[in-house]
């Protein structure tokens, strides 16, 4: 689903505008994989870039980086273009991506899947345009059974409400087994996170549960040869049925 004009509007633009553009604004969980997978040259693709923010803290940890961003709120990206002329940024959603498979050496995502039911098509453009590493973030809970969502309201620095958007939960087991299904079959799925307070409209809105988890997954892209797919799940707080494949 489109939500390109709840994401356009002021308090969300501003906010991004202010936020999340230096690595002193990244959560903890967030400062395990990024500077890991980083490197000289890197190619990268940041969906859902908002005002460009991520190139600055990529490039505070890795200055020679090759910076794509992608975002559906035109006003967004123009400001992102204004602020990072260095960079390259596109108004585009992260389904049907207008790139080649195997285009770039990291696909990085944050918050997006938060909002966005159909997870599922859009990691899988996601994976097929990495050649390496993909990096995002998704609510998990355990025993869910099946995908929960309710609803979010956007409102920053104390304004009114302007929009509301979809606020997903989903089942950690269906979401594991899904990437474990990804041709080519990873050679790696990494994980950590944290226990994080369902947001108030949330709960508001029949949410049965206090809490989920906070969850950052690194997926390493397969070959054609196949193998065993590495799990590296230990540091998340809730535990997977999923087995090495």
């Amino acid at each position: 689903m489109s939500t390109a004009k709840e994401w356009s509007n002021p308090s969300a633009i501003d906010y991004y505008s202010q936020n999340r553009h230096e690595i002193s604004d990244l959560y903890p969980s967030e400062t395990v994989f990024l500077p890991r997978v980083l490197f000289p040259g890197a190619k990268v693709l940041d969906v859902g870039c908002a005002s460009g923010g991520f190139f600055n803290i990529m490039r505070s940890y890795e200055p020679n980086i090759e910076y794509t961003g992608i975002d559906l709120s035109e006003r967004a990206v123009e400001l992102a273009i204004s602020r990072y002329p260095e960079a390259r940024f596109l108004v585009t959603e992260g389904f049907g991506l207008p790139f080649e498979d195997d285009s770039f050496d990291i696909v990085h995502c944050t918050s997006v899947f938060n909002n966005e039911p159909n997870y599922q098509e859009m990691l899988q453009e996601m994976y097929r345009v990495s050649n390496r590493f993909v990096l995002t973030d998704i609510r998990l809970l355990k025993g869910l059974g099946k995908q929960r969502e309710s609803i979010y309201n956007i409102q920053f620095n104390g304004k009114a409400v302007e929009a509301t958007v979809p606020y997903v939960v989903n089942d950690a087991d269906e979401v594991a087994e899904f990437i474990l299904q990804l041709k080519p079959k990873p050679k790696a799925l990494r994980g950590t996170g944290y226990f994080h307070q369902v947001a108030k409209e949330a709960a508001e809105a029949d949410t049965p549960n206090e809490d989920v988890c906070m969850t950052v997954l690194l997926l390493q892209k397969g070959d054609l040869y196949g193998g065993p797919t590495t799990l590296d799940l230990k540091d998340l707080p809730i535990e997977f049925s999923v087995s090495e494949k």
